[in-house]
Order: C-alpha cells, then sequence, then structure tokens
C-alpha cells in the first residue's frame, strides 16, 4: 500500500519539527585515549576526530566535556538518519507525481 501524499507531506513536517528540536548536532567521533605516566599511572584523555578540509581534524576534548560532546555526536548521528527518510519520502513524491 502506497501512502498518499498528504501523509507524506505530514512525514515530512514531522521530520522537519523533530530536527529542529535536536539541541546539539557535532560530526566526528570521540576517541578515548590512555598515556602511561611514570609507573604504573594512566592518563586517560579525550579527542573528537573529523574529517575536515581533507585531512583528519584532531581536537582535545576536556573529560567534563565528553558528555556533551557524545550528546552532540548523537544529535549529529539522528539528524543524518532523519534526512536521509526525508529523501527518501522526497524521492517517493517525485516518483509518483503526476500518476493517477
Amino acid at each position: 500500500m502506497k501512502a498518499n501524499s498528504s501523509s507524506l507531506s505530514e512525514r515530512r513536517r514531522e521530520i522537519l519539527a523533530e530536527i529542529g528540536r535536536i539541541p546539539v548536532i557535532i560530526e566526528g567521533t570521540l576517541t578515548q585515549r590512555k598515556r602511561q605516566r611514570g609507573g604504573a599511572r594512566v592518563a586517560v584523555y579525550y579527542q573528537l576526530q573529523r574529517w575536515k578540509a581533507g585531512g583528519n581534524d584532531t581536537r582535545h576534548i576536556p573529560a567534563e566535556r565528553v558528555s556533551a560532546i557524545q550528546d552532540g555526536i548523537k544529535g549529529y548521528r539522528r539528524v543524518q538518519a532523519l534526512v536521509a527518510e526525508m529523501a527518501r519520502l522526497d524521492e517517493s513524491v517525485a516518483a509518483n507525481s503526476g500518476r493517477q
């Protein structure tokens, strides 16, 4: 059963509204690194990595910001999924426009 264009339009509006409610969007991958620090001490630190301007852009993330960065990365992934769904909806509408 094919959805009618009004239900597709409604879903598109819902997607746009959901995107608008995502508070933080951060592209990249958060990596935890460990470094030996004299004796048995191990220092833990975090890096945000992403592809930017043809190269790997890496930034140090303070431990107290890790949770916010993780939330932003989840937001980015959700936006990607929603945009992909919206593209499929638009393709469906375009492919079926003019058909009776």
